[in-house]
């Protein structure tokens, strides 16, 4: 399949006409060379209320217009292959039937157009080193702020080196997300009808008492166990997150 390498830039996700505490739309992007996806989650279900789905193209045109039913993947995810995309804008539209609708403006790149420079960070303040806190007998209390900006630095060292190993062969074996100390275990084996191999994976109601691991992160873990598998180990495929498995199918 004929594609386009170019990287792609997110704007923030907005709503139109939303009612008040509603939230936007979470979007990833997720690119390795021959592939790319755009990921979204909604910020509630998608039976709720939702009509259709539809992204504009450069020109304006209809790149994809469909019934929100059939674009869900699960109850909250989209997933979108952006590698035929040409460089240009686009505009993802997600309307409900009360009238309001979620947004998200994007533009894809030139391939080997380099990526906007961010802008310069603040100039620091000067630095009058670390705030000692102290009890009323004078004892040195511990800096709490240091110890939670050392946990997310060590949190986000973990998360950029994560990685998957894989047990056993192609008919059957078991896949381990590895992050940091963590360490989940995903077993999977060879099917049949159009399914070449399949993940499984704990539903949302089983996640923690499973895996260990809070429910927030469920998404994230599996979007990242299903692309590194594909990219290992399954490139000729395309992938299909479940509410139970992952499928690899042509």
């Amino acid at each position: 399949m004929s594609g386009h390498e170019g990287e792609i830039l997110l704007e923030d996700p907005v709503n139109r006409s939303a009612p008040p505490g509603l939230g936007v739309l979470t979007a990833k992007y997720v690119r390795y060379p021959g592939s790319q996806q755009l990921v979204l989650w909604l910020p509630q279900d998608g039976h709720a209320g939702y009509r259709s789905f539809r992204i504009l193209g450069p020109a304006g045109d209809p790149v994809e217009e469909v019934e929100m039913a059939n674009r869900l993947n699960g109850r909250v995810q989209i997933l979108i292959d952006t590698y035929p995309w040409p460089p240009g804008s686009y505009l993802v539209t997600i309307t409900h039937q009360e009238g309001w609708r979620h947004e998200l403006r994007l533009r894809k790149l030139a391939e080997g157009e380099a990526l906007p420079k961010p802008p310069p960070p603040p100039e620091p303040e000067p630095s009058k080193g670390p705030i000692v806190y102290r009890d009323g007998a004078g004892h040195i209390l511990p800096n709490l702020d240091l110890e939670m900006r050392a946990r997310a630095l060590e949190k986000l060292a973990a998360r950029f080196s994560r990685r998957l190993e894989f047990e056993g062969n192609y008919r059957a074996g078991t896949i381990i997300y590895v992050e940091g100390d963590i360490r989940v275990k995903f077993y999977h084996e060879m099917c049949g009808g159009g399914v070449h191999f399949s993940i499984d994976v704990p539903v949302a109601a089983k996640w923690e008492a499973e895996t260990g691991r809070p429910l927030s992160e469920r998404d994230d873990i599996i979007e990242f166990v299903a692309a590194e598998t594909q990219r290992r180990q399954a490139r000729s495929w395309r992938y299909e997150i479940k509410d139970n498995r992952i499928d690899f199918v042509d």
